[in-house]
This record gives C-alpha cells, structure tokens and sequence, in this order.
C-alpha cells in the first residue's frame, strides 16, 4: 500500500515516483549511518539533502510554467543526482559501507543521472509540442 504522500504510480510519471523512492531509500540509509555507524553528520546531511532534491525537483517539473522552466527544474534535479552518486561514492570509498551493500542505490543514483540527462536533451529537442516561441526561448539559451 502506497503511503499517503507517495506518488501513486498511475497518476505520476514513472520518474517522479522513482526519484521519491530513491530519496527514501537514502534516507533509510541515512538514518542508519547517523543511529548505527556514527557517521559525520555532515556526511549524511549532505547526502540526504541532494538525494532528496532529485525527487522534489522531478515534482516541480511537473508543473512547469513553460518548456524553459521545465528544462531548468530537470537540470537542478540532475545536478543533485550527480551529487547523490558521489557522496554514496565516497561512502563506499571510505569503507564506511561495502559496495555490495550500497550496490543498488548507487546502480539507482548512476542511472538517475543518465534518465534525467536524456530528458533534458529530449525536452531541448523538442520532442514534444514544442511551439516557435519556446523554440526561439529555447535556441536563446544553448
């Protein structure tokens, strides 16, 4: 059963619901760096911060005002996934948690980036409706 504030699968877009699960999961394991292993807090700040960031930027973007403000919130959402993968990079780094244990988030984190990437170029494209002026906006920016 989905939690209250989940994203229900059949009303969000794929990748806001698995941008929301990735913020949980790491916060999950934030929980047990600070509780269980005493980690710098700093660390898992940093860490839950971003990793949160990629799905609150995915929700965002839902509601862009325009084709330029959706392309930004995806971008932002891109830039905290980048950091995600590198702050669970650097867990695995410092022995603080073996890969194998981390493995899939950090798979997870690794194939946010190149999922938001491709849907920056997409949107840049224009694959979709995109009309003169927001073409124009667009073709201002690159």
């Amino acid at each position: 059963m989905a939690q209250p504030d989940e994203p229900e699968q059949s009303k969000q877009p794929d990748i806001v619901g698995r941008t929301f699960r990735f913020g949980q999961r790491v916060n999950e394991l934030c929980r047990y760096l600070e509780s269980d292993l005493k980690v710098e807090q700093d660390l898992a700040r940093q860490l839950l911060r971003s990793a949160r960031s990629v799905g609150a930027m995915m929700e965002e973007a839902q509601g862009a005002e325009s084709r330029k403000d959706f392309i930004h919130k995806v971008s932002v959402g891109y830039k905290e996934a980048r950091e995600s993968h590198f702050w669970l990079r650097q867990l695995v780094a410092a022995e603080v948690i073996p890969l194998k244990r981390l493995e899939s988030l950090v798979d997870e984190a690794r194939q946010l980036k190149f999922i938001l990437s491709a849907i920056i170029k997409s949107a840049k494209r224009g694959d979709v409706g995109r009309d003169s002026q927001d073409k124009q906006e667009l073709d201002a920016t690159d």
